[in-house]
């Protein structure tokens, strides 16, 4: 049995027990639930359900032919199950949801240095206790019909354009592969042609941002800068160094579930569309957007690599066990394939560009470059649909489920990183804003 305190705010990383349905007796061991009727579900709950469930005692009895006991041949006392100690900061994630102020969305914070989730919050959640005596079914389809989707781990399962959060890493590949220089600039009206194509792609800022270099390009967002960079590269480059990201594979995180993200390309297409690719679908890619999809965990995978200058370390929700006999065991940091190695100037460029999104007079998240210490970040906007050649978004004309998702993914501080984050709102504004609280709240306790 369970009772789960904290209600919604761990519902989707601790995840809830109930009872053994006939799918799961099939598969289990009966002997070992022979005393118990419940099991993990969801979340550590059902990841770490050999540590957590413990074994039964037995008693080899002898009785009489009346079924009364006679005496006691062997007597094996139950094992209790083994505790988690989890990485989670309960302040932290409680000053997370409040940062989200309601609103439906991720926050997923990591430490850099070993991989520990610090706040992992799928908003709305719901409360793990309706579940562990068995629910109510009209309370279950509630929650099944509700269109904030409760239930939904959106951390996990959640599929988001990335929009412009790549920009960072498709401007390193671009850097490395020798396509663009820092000193290589362009001149930007505010949007692109591919040449000989009467099609315009337009950059979110419609009068230009005029001469724009790579420092520039990422600082103020600039999309012309990245479709130019684009064409030049090809698609393939792109899909590599998404990949090199983490983009189409799972993380690893000690949960069960974790979709794995689309980093598109040539075979992917052909593949799964049975289509050719086109040139134009090599703009769109490079600023996040088109056929490109990254879980919210993906995105801090990102972030956490973007402060590690390539390094991966496999997140985790557990840091460590221990045995009721008082014995711990941690969990150590898991090192991944890391990205490839690239030019220490190029990292340098690229990881003051992320400094001065923040820190720049004219960077698209200094509105939040109030805190005591330096962020470093990327925002995004990912368009819900797309808009026709002539048309101009307006939130305000859109019912609330097509308006555009906010985005930010950062860490701090940006000379010694501690936390990296990644904020997806859905059909809504203010990520960075929410990034930067989250951030505040950590760091401020763990420098007292």
């Amino acid at each position: 049995m369970r009772y789960y305190p904290y209600l919604d705010a761990f519902s989707h990383s601790i995840g809830y027990v109930g009872r053994i349905n006939e799918q799961e007796m099939a598969k289990i061991d009966p002997t070992i639930y022979s005393a118990t009727q419940y099991i993990g579900k969801t979340g550590i709950e059902q990841f770490y359900e050999a540590e957590l469930r413990g074994m039964p005692g037995y008693q080899h009895a002898e009785t009489n032919v009346r079924g009364r006991i006679v005496r006691i041949l062997k007597n094996e006392a139950p094992t209790h199950g083994n505790d988690l100690y989890l990485t989670l900061d309960y302040p932290l994630q409680v000053d997370s949801i409040a940062a989200l102020e309601g609103k439906r969305g991720t926050v997923i914070a990591i430490d850099p240095n070993n991989g520990g989730i610090l706040a992992f919050i799928s908003a709305p959640g719901f409360d793990p206790n309706l579940f562990v005596e068995g629910i109510k079914q009209e309370t279950y389809q509630a929650l099944l019909a509700s269109w904030e989707r409760p239930l939904f781990n959106r951390l996990l399962r959640g599929q988001y354009p990335p929009a412009s959060t790549v920009k960072p890493i498709i401007a390193l590949q671009a850097l490395e592969l020798g396509f663009v220089t820092p000193e290589y600039a362009i001149s930007d009206p505010g949007f692109y042609r591919l040449p000989n194509v009467k099609r315009v792609y337009r950059d979110w800022w419609k009068p230009g941002h005029g001469r724009v270099n790579l420092h520039k390009a990422i600082v103020e967002s600039c999309d012309t800068y990245f479709y130019t960079i684009a064409n030049r590269m090809g698609i393939d480059p792109i899909t590599d160094i998404m990949q090199q990201f983490g983009f189409n594979e799972p993380t690893g995180i000690d949960l069960i579930g974790e979709l794995s993200g689309v980093a598109p390309g040539k075979e992917w297409k052909r593949a799964n569309l049975n289509e050719a690719w086109y040139p134009g679908e090599t703009l769109i890619t490079a600023i996040g957007q088109g056929f490109t999809l990254v879980t919210p965990l993906q995105l801090a995978q990102m972030s956490m690599m973007l402060a590690n200058q390539g390094e991966r370390l496999r997140p985790r929700l557990v840091d460590y066990i221990q045995q009721p006999n008082g014995e711990e065991t941690s969990i150590d940091p898991v090192r991944l394939t890391p990205a490839p190695p690239k030019k220490p100037e190029h990292w340098a460029l690229v990881q003051q560009a992320v400094h001065d999104v923040v820190a720049g007079s004219r960077g698209t998240a200094r509105r939040i470059n109030t805190s005591p210490y330096s962020i470093a970040g990327k925002t995004g906007t990912a368009q819900v649909f797309s808009l026709g050649q002539n048309e101009k978004y307006n939130a305000n004309l859109l019912e609330e489920h097509l308006r555009d998702h906010s985005l930010f993914i950062g860490y701090a501080p940006a000379d010694n990183p501690q936390i990296a984050v990644a904020i997806v709102l859905e059909n809504n504004t203010g990520a960075a804003d929410v990034a930067q609280k989250v951030i505040d709240s950590y760091l401020a306790r763990i420098s007292e």
